[in-house]
Parts: C-alpha cells; structure tokens; sequence
C-alpha cells in the first residue's frame, strides 16, 4: 500500500478530516477529544452504511476495517490489501508484540488511538503522531488531524552528541562533531536512560534520533528535555535520509526527488514498515549504481567523511530539531 489517503467522515454532529500518509499513525489526546469517537462512526459505517445517518468519503479506492477485541487478526492482518485498519486503544491484542510485528508487515495503513503510544515493537514515526483539533461550527463541529510534534531549525554548540546509533551513523557524529563529546546511547529504547545519566554532567547536549522509529520513545525524552532547557533533539527521518540530502546523492533521486519529498508515494507497506528501511534500500541502489560502494549501515564508506559532506550533515540536523506543535498551531 502507498499513497496519501484522505477521508472525511460526516455524522450529525461532527465532521472528521483525516490525511493518512505513513503505515502507522498514532492518536493521542485526553479523553473527549473525541478519538475514540471517530472509530465508533467508522465501525457504525462499515455496519449499517447510509443507514447509519454517516457519511463517510475516501479520495482513493482503499478498504475500510475496524479492528475489535472480536476481530480474527491473525486472518485479517495476513489476507488484507489496501487497507486502512481503524484500532481503539481497548483492544487488548493491540498492545501484544506478536501482533504488532504482523501488523508492521501487513499491507495496510493503520490508525491507532493511544495515549501511551508506548508499542516498541511497532516502529513508528515521530511525525507519525498526531493530536484531533476541533472547531464548532454552529451546530456542528469539525475536527481535523495536526501533528503533535513538528520540526524546528536551529543553531548553536553542543558539548554532547547523544546518538541513538552505534554504526555508520555513530561515525559520522564522531567526524563531525570533532570538538565534542559524541556518545551512542545503543539503541532507541536506551536513549532516555543515557540522556539521565548524562544531563548534569553537559551544559548543552544534543540528542540525535531516526524519526522514522522513534514514535514510541519521544515523549518520555522530550518531556525531560522541556525540563531541563539544557537539551535539544534533532529527529530527521534516519540516518540514511540525511546521506540521502546530500547533494551528490540527491541529484541522483529521480526528477523531483519525490523519494524523500514524498516518500509516501514511493514506500510500499508490505514491503516496509517505516520509511527508515526503504531509505536503506534506497541509498543502498544509488551508491552501488554512481558511487561505486554500497552503502553498509554497519561501516560507513570512507566518501562520505569528508569536509563538504559533514556540513551538509551537520545543517541537516539542525532543521530537524523536534518541538511540541504549539496550540492552534497549524502544520
């Protein structure tokens, strides 16, 4: 499954405008906000049809499913096709990893309704996250989804880089931030335990991410780094979409670059479960095809440890620095 799907879903008293563009996205938001709501219109939808007082639209030909705490998932997830699978957070199974794992190979796109979002063997994006806003119009109120979290540019000078990579992307820090500390964290679950340890000992410390995974653990880091002031966290999709920005890779990218402007278009669901592996693969093809080197996660290639390559590196973390989405705030 590809593609940006849209759906409006029309009831009575409320209208819902939804945009999905990833496999996974996650909505949080405190009770009444009405998440749970728009899983019930669906489900009443798919039930009754225009019987149900609904109206519901999609701008493509995708199915419709409401995953319940009845629902054969194990059938389901291994037979669907072009998808959107609609899960309250209630459902029990949802928060098994044997389901997530099926989940992230199935072709579908999938809209959870979490307030934890804590599904850690689900990776899913940062900008995968979203909140429900609504607006009453009269007798009515329409509610549209924004992101929760969004990216910001800045500068400055960190005395440590946190990653959340031990390999390839390690390196480069290690290159590129030659007058600071650099240390791996080891994996994404680890980073909040690491950035704890390391917080009083650095004045201004940048932890640096893979977006694409790191849905599950952003909250819980960017809570402590609100509190401390001292901690900013760059989350550009991975590693592999920052080599892959690099302008002698990016004029490699078909005409419009449309790989990484609309990535959507491109990642195929059953292929993929975040976009992190299909910029793998990607950068992967390129550098065997022009570069002469296939890119290795494990050990980065000596061509890109190099002046002109770092700065651009380093001015790519810079524009992705993660922020709370302020309140009527739009994306």
């Amino acid at each position: 499954m590809k593609g940006k799907h849209s759906i409006s879903i029309t009831s009575r008293k409320a209208t819902y405008h939804l945009e999905l563009e990833r496999k996974i996205t996650v909505l949080k938001g405190n009770s009444g906000t009405g998440k749970s709501s728009l899983i019930r219109l669906v489900s009443e939808y798919l039930e009754y049809g225009k019987q149900s007082g609904i109206k519901l639209t999609t701008d493509t030909s995708v199915s419709l499913s409401v995953l319940t705490n009845h629902s054969d998932w194990e059938e389901m997830l291994s037979s669907v096709h072009d998808t959107l699978l609609f899960i309250d957070e209630d459902v029990r199974f949802l928060y098994s990893v044997t389901f997530q794992k099926q989940l992230w190979k199935a072709d579908c796109y999938a809209v959870i309704v979490s307030r934890s979002g804590r599904f850690t063997a689900l990776p899913y994006s940062i900008f995968g996250i979203y909140e429900l806003v609504t607006v009453k119009k009269e007798t009515n109120t329409a509610t549209t989804l924004y992101r929760l979290y969004e990216e910001r540019y800045d500068r400055g000078h960190f005395d440590l880089l946190l990653t959340e990579d031990s390999n390839s992307g390690f390196e480069m820090a290690k290159f590129a931030f030659e007058n600071a500390e650099v240390i791996s964290a080891g994996g994404n679950a680890s980073v909040i335990t690491e950035l704890l340890k390391q917080s009083h000992v650095y004045h201004r410390i940048c932890v640096n991410v893979d977006g694409a995974a790191f849905g599950a653990f952003i909250e819980p880091v960017l809570k402590y780094a609100e509190t401390r002031g001292n901690i900013w966290i760059s989350g550009p999709e991975s590693f592999e979409y920052v080599l892959l920005n690099l302008n002698e890779i990016r004029r490699r990218l078909s005409s419009g670059q449309g790989e990484i402007t609309r990535t959507y278009d491109f990642c195929d669901s059953s292929e993929y479960g975040s976009w992190e592996q299909y910029y793998e693969d990607l950068l992967k093809e390129i550098t065997a095809k022009h570069l002469g080197f296939t890119y290795n996660k494990r050990k980065l290639n000596q061509w890109f440890l190099n002046r002109n390559c770092v700065n651009q590196y380093v001015d790519m973390l810079q524009k992705c620095f993660v922020a709370r989405r302020e309140a009527g705030g739009e994306e």
